[in-house]
Formats: structure tokens, sequence, C-alpha cells
């Protein structure tokens, strides 16, 4: 076994459980997890030894979640239970405010085209995720970002 294959087998669970994260679902997790082991031994030619491997490893992940989005040309809304655990606050107004966005993203779809706009993607990429032309993903971040901006009293 090699240098890169013994890390990497040391960051299994590590690996799995960010793929878990990025895709909301641990059946999904586990196969995103699985494509990047294979894709990081098939590539480790390309990784230069001395560096961290966990930022590689998340680069390929991401690509791979990414493509894998593209291709399907549907996006996943996890329930977000795990964001709540990280953003809860003691303050009640904020717990209320929380579960409203948390709420309106499940159900909203300008919300939804906010929220992959924030993670990155271009109009362009959003309209052909959710099937809609660029004009409309436009008009609904507008919408989207006015509707937050009331929501906190900005």
């Amino acid at each position: 076994m090699s240098d890169i294959e013994s890390e990497i087998a040391h960051l299994y669970s590590w690996i799995r459980g960010v793929a878990c994260r990025i895709s909301c679902d641990v059946m999904d997790g586990e196969d995103l997890a699985h494509d990047t082991i294979i894709k990081a031994l098939l590539n480790a030619s390309r990784f230069h030894a001395g560096r961290d491997l966990k930022p590689w490893l998340i680069a390929i992940m991401a690509n791979t979640y990414k493509s894998k989005m593209r291709h399907v040309a549907k996006i996943p809304f996890c329930p977000l239970q795990d964001e709540w655990t990280i953003i809860y606050r003691s303050d009640p107004d904020d717990r209320i405010t929380y579960k409203s966005i948390v709420s309106l993203m499940q159900t909203d779809c300008r919300l939804r085209s906010l929220w992959l706009y924030v993670c990155g993607y271009d109009y362009c990429e959003i309209a052909a995720m959710t099937g809609t032309n660029t004009g409309t993903v436009k008009s609904r971040i507008y919408y989207a970002r006015k509707r937050l901006k009331s929501l906190f009293g900005v």
C-alpha cells in the first residue's frame, strides 16, 4: 500500500462524514465518498507529496458532486436539522426567524434559486438545474433577496 493509499484509508470516516453532509443523505453520501476515493486513487500521481490531503479530497468531492447534480438536473434540499444545531441561538426571536427561513426554503422556489446562487452556481447553471430560463432565475433571486430583507427587517 502506498503512502497516499494508507492516508486515504486512514481518512475514510472523515471523507464519508463530509460526503454525507454535502449530499444530505447517507446513501448518496456513501456513493459520493466512494467516487471521491476512486478518483483520488486514480489521480494519485497528481497529488504533491508534503501537502495536506484533505483540501485536495474536498476539491475532488465538490467537483464530483457538482458534476453529478448537473447531469441529474435536480437539486436536493435537506431538512437542515444539522444546520439548526449549528446556527441555533438562545434568543427566541432568532429561533422563529430561522424556522421561518427553513420552511420558506423548502417551499419557495425563489429562495431555492437564491441558495444555489449563494452556493456558487451562476444564473445559467441554476436555470439548467431548475428547468427554467435565465431571466426567471434572475427574477427569483431578486425577489428572494427582497423577501429575506423584509424578514430580517433590513
